[in-house]
Formats: C-alpha cells, structure tokens, sequence
C-alpha cells in the first residue's frame, strides 16, 4: 500500500511541476492572446487548420472559390468587372502575368491574371491606423487556372487584417467589414458568372 502511496505522490508531484512549467511557459501567451479581437481567436484556429492540412502557409491565409460549370474566365471578368462598379470599389489595375510570360518567352501558360480594387477613403483609415496596413493594398483577386485545368478566384483572407489583432476602431472595423463584403461579394460573382 505504501508503494502505491509512494507512487501517486511522484505522479502528483510530476503534474504539479509541469502544470507550473505550463502556466509559466504559456500563461504570458494565453493572457496576451485574451487581449486581442474577440473573433482572433477563431481567426488563427481556422488558419492552424488550414496550415496542418496543406503544410502551405498561403493556403493557410487565403479565400478562394472555383469557377462554376460552364463560366468562362471571361464570364467571370466581366462580372467581377459589373459588380466592383455597382458595389462602387475602384479597379486600379490588371496585371495578366500568363499572357506577360507568353510573350517573353513564347510558350504557353496556364491563366493567371491578378484584378486589383480599392477604397481610396477606407484605404488611407487603414494606413492612418497603421503603416504595416499599406502592405495588403490594394486588395487582389488572382484568377489562376490550376494544373488540371479548373480555374479558380484566390483573395487574401481579410480576417487576419480585420480580426487578428486588437480590436480596430469602430468606424474603421466598419469600414474593413465593408471592404470586406465588397471583396467576398465580387469573388462571388466571378465565380458564378451572375452579376
């Protein structure tokens, strides 16, 4: 009996030890973590999901939605095209790389074009609030055909920016939700060729 005394006592002991090891490992992470966006949590917990699926870190940070059945790539052009203008976003670029890379080099290549928008207004609160924010502007959508053949709509995942943080200042969450809205609103389009 008293060996097995003896032994739950070590074993208490143990987690004692590694309970404070924990906390004091841990504890500072935890609390910091607290201090952020309420939403940051589920914010990181889906991109540590993402990340252990793939093993990519931009998959792990990135939208993306194929295009349907039957929408060409310039169906969907022409939607995200209509709907960035009813949504009132400025196009400020399109950079079609594939086609670039066909004329240097004279091979074929898979479709990749990047669309750009932006919110000038909403575009400088962002910087204003942050310089690091002019990194993410404008915002993009790549339309890439894949190595099968489907193409695809890839944005950033606006979360991070909006959510991974603390919490940003009400008009300029509001104003980041919209842009956000906007974006998720125009993949939709191009992906179903509806606008």
């Amino acid at each position: 009996m008293g060996f097995i005394r003896n032994i739950l006592a070590i074993i208490g002991l143990v987690a004692l030890i590694a309970g404070g090891y924990a906390a004091s490992k841990f504890g500072a992470e935890y609390s910091a973590l607290n201090k952020l966006d309420p939403k940051a949590k589920s914010v990181y917990a889906k991109m540590w999901t993402r990340l252990k699926k793939t093993g990519n870190s931009a998959d792990a940070t990135v939208w993306k939605k194929p295009l349907e059945d039957g929408v060409s790539a310039e169906d969907a052009a022409e939607a995200m095209s209509s709907v960035a203008t009813e949504l009132n976003i400025k196009a400020v670029g399109v950079l079609p790389l594939s086609k670039e890379v066909e004329a240097k080099t004279g091979e074929k290549q898979r479709l990749l074009t990047i669309y750009q928008y932006c919110n000038p207004l909403t575009a400088m609160k962002m910087v204003d609030y942050s310089d690091a924010f002019s990194a993410y502007l404008p915002c993009r959508i790549a339309m890439i055909e894949d190595k099968k053949g489907k193409v695809w709509l890839y944005a950033l995942d606006m979360d991070m920016m909006i959510y991974g943080g603390k919490t940003l200042p009400e008009d300029l969450y509001k104003e980041a939700n919209k842009v956000k809205d906007v974006i998720l609103k125009i993949m939709e389009a191009g992906a179903t060729g509806e606008f």
